[in-house]
């Protein structure tokens, strides 16, 4: 078990907002969406789905091992906030308005993680696929194959791009270990981007 040094949840939050092009994925959903919703709420729900996918693949066992259940949730908080920080469909005037947004985020996120303690199997597409199936319910899109379908896409390849990057954070670390005193993950020398 490896513990993060000061600052590293947040440089790691950064890095995954960028490899993995999220920003660029919540624009096309918006623009896809063909329900009366607003785009505040299509993207705090979206927002959401991505956390709970971060933090689902953060206890997948090749991470879960490595960064403990603390460092993983920083990772989380870290990437909600960084991007409410950097979309443009929320107007977010203080800490105080982003707190409040982070909070609902999690929130919702937390009602999502409600599919990975099922008895299918906990690992594979289903849990992913059935928060889909719930975003699209709630804004009244289930019948929206076209978007359906490029939302669980989006999801199933965000869940590859940190999977990803978290072989190649942890990767130089596994090798060198000795495990005899906690190590300090570096997150510099992380390739800035990932390809699909």
């Amino acid at each position: 078990m490896f513990t993060l040094f000061q600052g590293a949840s947040l440089k790691i939050a950064k890095n995954l907002i960028k490899v993995t092009g999220v920003q660029e994925g919540f624009n096309l959903f918006l623009k896809k969406n063909l329900s009366t919703v607003n785009k505040q709420e299509l993207f705090i729900r979206m927002l959401a789905l991505n956390a709970t996918n971060l933090f689902q693949t953060i206890k997948e066992d090749f991470i879960s091992n490595e960064i403990d259940t603390e460092d993983g949730q920083d990772i989380v908080d870290d990437y909600v906030v960084e991007n409410l920080r950097h979309q443009e469909w929320i107007p977010i005037r203080d800490g105080a308005e982003l707190m409040e947004k982070c909070q609902e985020v999690e929130g919702i996120a937390q009602k999502f993680r409600i599919h990975w303690m099922g008895e299918g199997n906990q690992n594979g597409p289903e849990p992913r696929y059935y928060c889909v199936m719930d975003i699209l319910r709630r804004f009244g899109n289930d019948k929206n194959h076209d978007l359906q379908d490029a939302l669980y896409e989006f999801i199933t390849l965000q869940h590859k791009h940190f999977t990803r990057y978290f072989h190649t954070l942890l990767a130089p670390i596994e090798h060198t270990s000795t495990h005899s005193q906690p190590q300090h993950a570096s997150v510099s020398g992380v390739p800035q981007t990932l390809e699909a």
